[in-house]
């Protein structure tokens, strides 16, 4: 078995292993989303693009798990919003690859984490990993997940998912098409079966990406009416979430959808009434006795 010797492109390791890239995002201690990883991605992934020799693509996480979205230490600084931006950016960089991209995901797959690995061409997850869009306890939105989620788990599972900011184990999701592959095991043996994955589909003519699904409801604007009913007068982020969740039903295609939630998010993560609840979020955090 040939290994290359591990590169590091900011805050993500890469190496080559018998045709396969392994890029490991490794930024503890839950691999947030920070600037350095978010280039990182972007340069590894492009050095993949060009490395003949690689024929698939896996993507992990070091330490405890995948990812866990947005790192909370960058929240309200320039290197937040710096380039590249996650949906803009580095997401499409991942969806234009033509050689597969297996998510290999043990631990979490959080937030901006989880909805990284949707523009994964396979996901492929530990059974105990848990999985979760909590984007509403912080009074923003799921951005890309609203448009992703609905179309590997129908609107009403994405609804109940997204407005109650579950946080749930993988193996709920038996059944369903969030995931490729479900199966037991530690980081290193999810990372195996990963590798085995890719292999199994390099060389693959057409690969398969969410944005290119047709919302699987037979009547999904029925089913955004009947959740927008049930909702009262405080429930303020969640009519926005429905909002967003419903341009991914309304809209031409993917993008427009895309573009209707982007312009929700932009709207409430610039509001004053959003940076007053994560400031809040961060004390009950530091506050409690488990940090």
């Amino acid at each position: 078995m040939t290994n290359r010797n591990v590169h590091r492109f900011d805050n993500v390791a890469y190496r080559v292993e018998d045709e396969v890239a392994i890029v490991t995002m490794s930024h503890p201690p839950v691999n947030g989303l920070c600037l350095g990883v978010r280039r990182g991605l972007v340069a590894a992934f492009e050095a993949a693009r060009q490395d003949v020799q690689v024929r698939a693509i896996v993507l992990n996480g070091s330490g405890r798990g995948f990812c866990a979205g947005g790192d909370i230490r960058e929240f309200g600084t320039p290197a937040a919003a710096g380039a590249p931006a996650l949906s803009l950016r580095v997401h499409p960089v991942i969806e234009a690859s033509e050689k597969p991209v297996v998510a290999a995901i043990h631990g979490f797959a959080i937030g901006g984490g989880l909805e990284t690995a949707l523009v994964c061409h396979y996901r492929l997850v530990a059974d105990n990993a848990q999985i979760g869009l909590p984007e509403c306890k912080l009074g923003v939105i799921p951005l890309s997940g609203t448009q992703r989620l609905p179309r590997v788990l129908g609107v009403a599972k994405s609804i109940e998912f997204i407005l109650g900011a579950q946080i749930v184990a993988a193996s709920t999701f038996a059944g369903t098409a969030l995931f490729d592959r479900i199966v037991e095991g530690d980081e290193q043996q999810v990372l195996r079966r990963a590798i085995e994955l890719a292999r199994e589909k390099a060389g693959s003519a057409a690969l398969p990406l969410i944005r290119r699904l047709r919302l699987p409801d037979h009547d999904p604007v029925s089913v955004i009416a009947e959740a927008r009913a049930r909702l009262t007068c405080g429930d303020g982020i969640h009519g926005e979430c429905l909002d967003a969740i419903a341009a991914a039903a309304e809209s031409a295609d993917f993008e427009a959808g895309l573009a209707a939630a982007r312009a929700i998010y932009d709207r409430l993560a610039s509001s004053d009434e959003v940076a007053g609840q994560r400031d809040r979020f961060f004390k009950s955090r530091h506050d409690s006795p488990a940090h």
